[in-house]
């Protein structure tokens, strides 16, 4: 069976959609267009639906891109923005808020990104 090359998450406590895209071409066909600028490894965006709801992307432009380093610098973007679009504010007096969430994030989009990545390597017959 394929794996989905999209995701979406609904962050617990906050309820704002968080859109995983395993590669830019995964986030071109969802959105309908550039989904991540070109020089970028990975972006993450804010973006208003039809229905006019908010929701958060965060796009990977290959597999090959992905690792430890660019999962945590996404993560906190990812976090930031949520925080920011529910109006809590992240500052050096409130920083657990960031704290969890980024690790939230993380361990989501790691999980989904590592099936990915599992999968691409396998042997195939």
């Amino acid at each position: 069976m394929a794996l989905k090359a999209t995701k979406e998450l609904k962050v617990p406590l906050y309820g704002v959609r968080v859109m995983i895209f395993t590669t830019k071409a995964a986030g071109d066909k969802f959105l309908g267009y550039e989904s991540i600028d070109t020089n970028y490894s990975a972006m993450v965006s804010v973006l208003t639906c039809a229905k006019g709801i908010d929701y958060i992307a965060i796009t990977f432009r290959t597999l090959d891109d992905y690792c430890s380093e660019t999962l945590t610098h996404e993560c906190v973007h990812a976090a930031w923005r949520v925080l920011e679009l529910v109006g809590i504010k992240v500052s050096v007096d409130n920083q657990e808020p960031l704290a969890y969430l980024a690790g939230w994030l993380s361990r989501q989009v790691n999980n989904f990104m590592m099936n990915h990545i599992e999968a691409q390597q396998q042997p195939k017959d």
